[in-house]
């Protein structure tokens, strides 16, 4: 290949020396243009000027194929999916406004809040189906049994929600017969010495464990299953950065506290003129105060929400739980359950307060919420009434 190179140069009559230099100033200015990155095909090498030749008359250094790459550079960001323009709108909404005007904003957390989000419609579609919640239910659903304590805490639950009175004052559920919601419960598992039956003996004081819920609520009603979906996932989107937000809010708050401890060093040093202090103190203070100032920057804040959302199962995740308990709510091992133990499914949610509450779809018929309403305004009407007595 060498020998045919030099043969063809021979045929020209252009001397060697005259081609490299040729060769050299257009290189040079390739690299002005920002087209060349380095002069990296002049290596001191006998053979440099056959790779040159070689590599100029490739596609690489093409006319045609320059002027895109140059161009290249000019041409306007892809658009963003409409889900993930709204994810960054949350973030700028619920974690920081200035972030959205940081550079680099949208090119490095698009990536990373499309993750999230498909992280978190993973997580809503492994919720099981609506579970109907009434009277009828806790009577014949072993489930909604364990949730409530009774019938009345059903009613009770529907009246004490905001969301569920804003939606029944809204005129589209009056054409509803029934709307779709999430339903979360604080699990709060009770020891006691009970009762049990041992083959044909009755024993005493038999330690056993109640399975009971508290802080029952009912958020994000829906009309319909593809309603319901959305708004869970966007509440789970917005959990994630509500957690980064405290996350946030307390690395600012040490830096506050960082900043007043060194004011105080200060008025300390002022006042105590003749005292010998430690510029060790003072040098730790600046140090520290240095680091968590470099860490609230726009870009470095950037970077750890990247992070955090490249990995959200820290943060935010579902588990099955499958239990037996019986009609008292007496919790059972698999292996040696009663004749009357039921198995009960449900998923605990484990969110930023690292604590677990038990979510589950539910289904109210819309006439029966109305009906737990009107009755909590007659009875409230009833007790004021009585005090103007």
């Amino acid at each position: 290949m060498t020998e045919r190179i030099a043969d063809r140069e021979r045929e020209a009559g252009i001397p060697q020396k005259k081609r490299l230099s040729a060769l050299k100033n257009h290189a040079l200015f390739l690299e002005k243009q920002g087209m060349v990155s380095g002069l990296w095909i002049f290596m001191p090498s006998p053979l440099s000027h056959v790779s040159l030749k070689a590599r100029l008359a490739s596609d690489e250094f093409a006319p045609m194929s320059l002027f895109p790459r140059f161009f290249s550079r000019f041409r306007p960001a892809t658009p963003l999916d409409p889900d993930d323009q709204a994810g960054l709108q949350r973030i700028a909404a619920l974690v920081d406004k200035t972030l959205a005007v940081a550079p680099g904003f949208a090119a490095r957390l698009a990536a990373p809040v499309a993750h999230a989000r498909k992280f978190c419609a993973g997580l809503v579609d492994s919720l099981p189906p609506a579970v109907t919640i009434d009277r009828p239910s806790f009577s014949s659903d072993p489930l909604v049994h364990a949730l409530f304590a009774s019938a009345d805490d059903i009613d009770s639950m529907l009246i004490a929600s905001e969301p569920v009175r804003t939606y029944l004052a809204e005129p589209r559920s009056w054409q509803e017969d029934s709307f779709i919601a999430l339903m979360a419960a604080r699990r709060m598992d009770k020891k006691v010495l009970g009762v049990a039956l041992q083959g044909e003996i009755v024993m005493t004081d038999v330690p056993q464990t109640l399975l009971q819920f508290a802080n029952q609520t009912v958020i994000l009603p829906a009309d319909n299953p593809a309603s319901a979906r959305d708004a869970f996932l966007k509440a789970a989107f917005d959990s994630l950065l509500l957690t980064f937000a405290g996350h946030l809010a307390r690395a600012r708050e040490t830096y506050r506290s960082l900043h007043a401890e060194r004011e105080m060093e200060r008025v300390r040093r002022r006042t105590q003129a003749g005292a010998i202090f430690p510029e060790r103190c003072i040098t730790a203070l600046d140090e520290r105060l240095q680091r968590q100032f470099q860490s609230l920057q726009p870009k470095e804040i950037i970077d750890e929400l990247a992070d955090f959302l490249m990995q959200p199962e820290q943060a935010l995740s579902l588990d099955p739980m499958r239990l037996w308990v019986t009609r008292r709510g007496v919790i059972q091992e698999d292996a040696c359950h009663d004749a009357d133990a039921a198995a009960i499914h449900f998923m605990e949610l484990k969110s930023r307060d690292r604590r677990r509450h038990l979510v589950l779809p539910v289904r109210v018929r819309c006439a029966e919420a109305m009906e737990a309403l009107a009755h909590a305004r007659e009875t409230r009407a009833a007790r004021e009434y009585m005090l103007l007595l």
